[in-house]
């Protein structure tokens, strides 16, 4: 959560000539957070839902200027799968690295239109939660501490192109609170893929088919 002086209000989206609250908080005129939205079939959502217990701990937001500087500087760390998340632009196929080339083959990845958007965007299934290269990214992100000042330096930087003067405070609080909120998505995820390795399993033990699958992804709007 980045800390930004002003007047705290709810954040509306006109689709379809209605007006829908999406729940988000702006201050000073800039959109809080964008949520992570995880989707699934009625049967994959059963499932997981017998293992999650409680769905409301995995509501997660992060502004969009987190985002985007988020998906550069975890590139420039060293990351090839998470920063492709991050990235409203990512199209599978087209980066031409390693991880791009295991996106595009396991079909882990694609681009579809949403309502509210101008373009597509990036759709994550839950398989990309089963690979190695995945699931270590994710733990380097639990177990050290990515994010450094420097990044909320460049997080400043992209709010005073957008707005000018928004007020940013780049200190340590935030930084603590960004490393915080990047912990918090991977652990998500974690937790994600914990819970499909959970439901796979039973599943065999019972002799049932091994089948779960869901999507996730960052609207972006």
């Amino acid at each position: 959560m980045c800390r930004i002086k002003g007047n705290h209000k709810l954040a509306y989206k006109k689709w379809d000539n209605s007006t829908i609250c999406r729940g988000l908080l702006c201050f000073g005129g800039i959109t809080m957070g964008e949520g992570l939205v995880i989707t699934a079939s009625f049967d994959s959502a059963s499932k997981m839902l017998k293992v999650i217990k409680d769905p409301h701990l995995f509501h997660w937001e992060w502004s969009p200027e987190h985002l985007d500087v988020t998906a550069r500087w975890l590139s420039r760390k060293g990351f090839t799968i998470l920063p492709k998340i991050f990235d409203r632009n990512y199209n599978p196929g087209t980066v031409g690295d390693e991880a791009d080339k295991l996106i595009k083959n396991i079909g882990a990845c694609y681009l579809e239109w949403r309502k509210g958007r101008d373009k597509p965007i990036p759709i994550w299934n839950s398989r990309i939660l089963k690979q190695p290269q995945m699931r270590e990214e994710l733990n380097t992100i639990l177990n050290g501490t990515v994010l450094d000042i420097d990044f909320e330096e460049e997080i400043l930087n992209e709010l005073e192109k957008k707005f000018g003067d928004a007020g940013y405070e780049a200190d340590e609080q935030a930084l603590e609170d960004d490393n915080k909120t990047l912990k918090r998505f991977a652990e998500i995820l974690m937790k994600l893929a914990d819970c499909m390795d959970q439901v796979l399993s039973d599943l065999k033990q019972r002799g049932e088919i091994p089948y779960v699958e869901f999507e996730f992804y960052i609207p972006r709007y």
